[in-house]
């Protein structure tokens, strides 16, 4: 019975906790957005790394038509009250720099297997963005 009870409280203070992080999420992305709504030709990826046992990412990036990056947001960590951080080093640059760099990084440290939650989360973010804008300028045209 107090197993029961136990595991319930940890399923309610996981949901509350989720909630939180959502609520979040939402508003950052709906303050970054905000810059953007009125303009067209820019696009906002997103992607997650999830890690079991090691803290995760979400990563955010807003790129133009032309595959430049506008913006790039990040968020690390366990905790719910992680908030999203500007890389300013990516801003400005072409997203196939920004894969060329996170894919350098990862053979200069040899971890092929155990690449950081932020890198494989803007990888993805970047990966997304190329495929995506392709595809619309090939319809498009």
């Amino acid at each position: 019975m107090k197993i029961t009870i136990i595991l319930c409280s940890l399923l309610i203070v996981q949901y509350a906790l989720t909630f939180i992080q959502v609520r979040s999420y939402r508003k950052s992305m709906e303050k970054i957005v905000s810059r953007y709504k009125e303009t067209e030709g820019y696009y906002l990826f997103s992607s997650m790394e999830k890690r079991k046992f090691r803290p995760g990412a979400i990563a955010m990036i807003i790129v133009n038509n032309s595959y430049m990056i506008q913006e790039c947001y990040v968020v690390n960590g366990f905790s719910v009250l992680s908030k999203f951080k500007e890389v300013v080093k990516y801003k400005g640059k072409h997203v196939g720099t920004l894969l060329s760099e996170v894919q350098e990084n990862q053979l200069k440290t040899g971890k092929r297997h155990k690449v950081p939650a932020v890198s494989a989360a803007l990888s993805k973010a970047a990966e997304n963005a190329l495929l995506s804008i392709a595809k619309k300028n090939i319809t498009t045209n």
